[in-house]
């Protein structure tokens, strides 16, 4: 079990992740069946560099303050979601592993939020957590309507 040695590896696990989603939808809206799903994966693909930029802020903010001891219980597998290349994918497993990355990523955001004493810090990580349940449910939705029915 690999576990995080430090806050500043932590974050920047989440900075690399947010870009390596953004890159995945970005190729995906390339492949996307209509205007409409393109549009989506574009304004996922946008969401996702905004995540990045508010995830390097959060050490300007202050200090996370999370313990060697929490940090040890952060097991970096429960976050990490191999993003394979769209275009090797069919589209029910392109919106499977988009599911899998939005729910690693909402539990690392309530994970970090959980462990921080800073209520600033708890915010935005409560606010990323946020959009990505919005984005799960949205893969949800559109894996049902488009494959499921």
């Amino acid at each position: 079990m690999k576990t995080f040695k430090s806050v500043d590896e932590i974050l920047h696990f989440a900075v690399r992740s947010a870009q390596e989603t953004a890159h995945f939808f970005t190729q995906l809206s390339k492949q996307a069946r209509n205007v409409r799903l393109q549009r989506e994966f574009e304004k996922y693909a946008r969401e996702e560099f905004a995540y990045m930029v508010k995830l390097s802020k959060v050490r300007e903010i202050a200090p996370l303050g999370i313990t060697s001891k929490q940090m040890k219980d952060l097991n970096v597998n429960d976050y990490r979601i191999e993003l394979n290349n769209p275009k090797e994918l069919k589209y029910s497993e392109a919106l499977v592993v988009a599911m899998r990355k939005a729910r690693a990523s909402l539990k690392l955001y309530n994970d970090l939020g959980s462990r921080t004493p800073n209520n600033e810090i708890k915010s935005v990580f409560k606010s990323l957590a946020d959009d990505e349940a919005k984005h799960k449910r949205r893969f949800e939705i559109e894996y049902n309507e488009s494959i499921l029915l």
